[in-house]
């Protein structure tokens, strides 16, 4: 998995909007970032694959919370 790969998302609990099926490319990936959000200590140490939706901008997928797949480069139109 690397920035400009393309994904699917199969499941996120999110408020986001997603829905089941969608694509975006990934443009960063980080394990650290919780921008100093006490609620959010629980992602340290999880890997955050921070994907370009589109018209829902970019939003991180949290690697072992939501479910994506990475779209193998002889899928890719």
């Amino acid at each position: 998995m690397n920035e400009g790969d393309r994904v699917r998302l199969i499941h996120t609990d999110g408020p986001s909007g997603l829905r089941p099926g969608s694509y975006g490319r990934i443009v960063r990936i980080s394990e650290d970032d919780v921008a100093g959000d006490p609620s959010l200590y629980f992602l340290l140490g999880r890997k955050k694959v921070w994907v370009d939706w589109g018209n829902h901008g970019v939003l991180a997928l949290i690697e072992g919370h939501d479910s994506f797949r990475v779209i193998p480069k002889e899928e890719r139109g």
